[in-house]
């Protein structure tokens, strides 16, 4: 399962982000990496952001690179 497939209130912990170096490395810089657990708080409806809550930092993510990171829902 992927962040995006997630509904608003869900709560998952991230297992591996399936996308290029370059991307894991950004991704990992902002505090999105195996382990962390998160929860989803707005889905935007047309291709928009997913907004997600990392404990003291809520952030948005596009959909492609939601789509790259697999989640373990709780």
């Amino acid at each position: 399962m992927t962040i995006n497939e997630l509904l608003p209130g869900q709560r998952a912990t991230i297992i591996k982000i399936n996308k290029g170096e370059a991307a894991r490395n950004r991704l990992m810089a902002m505090g999105i990496t195996p382990g962390t657990n998160i929860t989803i708080l707005a889905r935007h409806p047309f291709r928009g952001p997913v907004t997600v809550d990392l404990g003291n930092n809520r952030m948005a993510i596009g959909q492609e690179i939601a789509r790259a990171i697999e989640v373990e829902p709780q």
